[in-house]
């Protein structure tokens, strides 16, 4: 069930002119992106009247840059606050060079100006400015049938319904390319045809992004697809990463379907992301893969902030009895918070069949409410990425 796609925004690029004659040039290599918009101003304009503007980058042409034209940058910082600004120029003696570091610049770019490194140097000052309010959950199995795309499809959705008000948008994300399960439980799913992305990995940008992109009638944006071919080509890694950094630009918070399986870019993905859900079930292999996986993430280099075990599939009632008691579980998970998740195998079976989220069957079962619950107190409370 999809709600019709909304047109992405293209980023604000403003070209602060010298009157040096080089804003043409990079005038042109930003409409060349695809994935930006510029727009022009004289220096004496951005000084008398920033409120004009309201860039996501700032550009400044200095071509043969004076002692004065660098001073300019003190207003336009104070100006635009913590707007990244990118430097283009001919060569900087130190005093200048130390001057740019002082003031935070971004990046500076020594002409002549290729389009390629222009074009990383935009994304990556996005990326940059969004680390303050972007952030990324990945949701991973401890070993298949944990029920992790389960989970991972009703984080998104419960995201999407607490953010509502706020109008920050959300993503889930299926990395699972051998399934594409999110997809078909969704039953929503790209026709694309990807073969141009996976043998050229540099032709994934904004626009692309905006292809495979379904829009979940619960406002929150979709990105799955079946590609098995996906998981040993050549380009895998690349085309994963590339893939990762578009659409995570895109929303304020992205949630990503881990599989459980090793694949050559998991570790990347998880040491980069602010939260890990390890999702497994209340029985003893699956809680020792859920301890191997909680090692391995531990080990690595920029370790996430947070990460936290969902026991699912949780038999509740009365009289039923954990075969596991919760002093083992404390045991064994030491520091690591964990939670049950209740079984429900009616609402989950009906979800399926339906092609909707499990929210659309029981909006009030118990499993969503720790579902809401869960979201509040880890992604919500999350503070910035890394």
């Amino acid at each position: 069930m999809s709600s019709p796609r909304k047109p992405m925004r293209k980023y604000s690029v403003l070209i602060v002119d010298s009157g040096q004659g080089g804003s043409d040039e990079i005038m042109e290599m930003v409409a060349k992106t695809g994935d930006y918009r510029a727009e022009r101003a004289t220096i004496e304009s951005v000084i008398s009247n920033p409120l004009a503007h309201s860039p996501d980058i700032v550009v400044l042409d200095l071509m043969n840059p004076s002692n004065e034209e660098l001073e300019v940058l003190v207003e336009i910082r104070g100006n635009y606050g913590d707007v990244p600004v990118i430097i283009v120029s001919e060569a900087l003696d130190d005093v200048q060079m130390r001057k740019l570091l002082k003031l935070k610049i971004h990046d500076w770019h020594r002409k002549p100006l290729t389009q390629s490194d222009f074009h990383t140097s935009l994304n990556s000052s996005i990326r940059n400015a969004k680390q303050l309010s972007t952030r990324v959950h990945a949701v991973i199995s401890a070993m298949g049938g944990a029920g992790g795309t389960t989970v991972a499809i009703s984080v998104a959705d419960a995201l999407a319904r607490k953010l509502s008000k706020q109008k920050e948008s959300v993503g889930l994300f299926d990395l699972d390319f051998s399934s594409g399960s999110c997809g078909m439980m969704l039953n929503l799913s790209t026709t694309l045809n990807l073969d141009s992305v996976i043998t050229h990995p540099e032709r994934i940008d904004h626009e692309f992004v905006s292809l495979i992109q379904q829009r979940h009638a619960h406002d929150f944006n979709l990105y799955s697809f079946k590609r098995r071919d996906f998981v040993t080509h050549l380009n895998g890694y690349e085309v994963v990463l590339r893939l990762l950094d578009a659409v995570t630009m895109e929303h304020a918070h992205t949630v990503l379907d881990v599989p459980y399986y090793e694949v050559d870019w998991a570790q990347d993905v998880l040491s980069a992301v602010n939260t890990v859900t390890v999702v497994c079930e209340l029985n003893i292999p699956s809680i020792k893969h859920a301890l191997d996986l909680l090692k391995t993430i531990r080990a690595l280099s920029g370790a996430p902030k947070q990460v936290n075990v969902l026991i699912n599939k949780v038999e509740a009632g009365m009289f039923k009895r954990s075969r596991i008691p919760d002093s083992k579980l404390k045991e064994l998970f030491g520091d690591v918070p964990y939670r049950m998740l209740p079984r429900d195998d009616a609402t989950f079976a009906e979800a399926l069949d339906r092609g909707v989220v499990p929210s659309d069957v029981n909006a009030r079962s118990k499993f969503e409410r720790e579902i809401g619950a869960y979201v509040s107190e880890v992604m919500l409370n999350e503070k910035a990425s890394k």
